[in-house]
């Protein structure tokens, strides 16, 4: 009978530790998929915290933009006034001494190309800032 007794214990033994194998694997099982959604999780985090930093990115750029298309919008209107002032005064050259004034005319010329960057700037058809933050235009625009 002790035979029989150790082949009765034997398969309750393999039963209890096949039993305590699945529950294992269950666990692992559990904890491998809540470790992958917790990776998802962190994924979707890092995604979200990078589309709120290229907004806010976005945000200050377009805020420094405005403001700076503020500042030359206002200057765009002494330069006109200063264009005027250059034509008033060429007439008069011409009329007395009917021919123009040479470093008005390139001088004029100058500031009729920053008064076309500041327009392109204002008009978002370009992105480069104009003087100051540019080299002083010394030649027509360029297109």
């Amino acid at each position: 009978m002790s035979h029989d007794e150790d082949k009765s214990v034997t398969p309750q033994e393999g039963d209890e530790l096949s039993h305590n194998d699945v529950n294992n694997e269950a666990q692992s099982t559990e904890q491998q998929s809540t470790e992958s959604q917790a990776s998802n999780d962190n994924e979707q985090n890092d995604s979200v915290s990078d589309n709120n930093t290229d907004k806010t990115w976005h945000n200050k750029n377009a805020l420094k933009r405005g403001i700076a298309m503020l500042g030359f919008g206002f200057l765009a209107g002494f330069v006109r006034l200063g264009i005027t002032f250059i034509a008033v005064f060429q007439f008069f050259s011409l009329l007395f001494a009917e021919k123009p004034n040479q470093p008005l005319v390139k001088f004029g010329q100058n500031l009729n190309t920053y008064q076309y960057q500041i327009n392109q700037f204002l008009t978002v058809n370009s992105e480069m800032y104009p003087f100051p933050f540019a080299d002083w235009p010394d030649s027509a625009p360029k297109e």
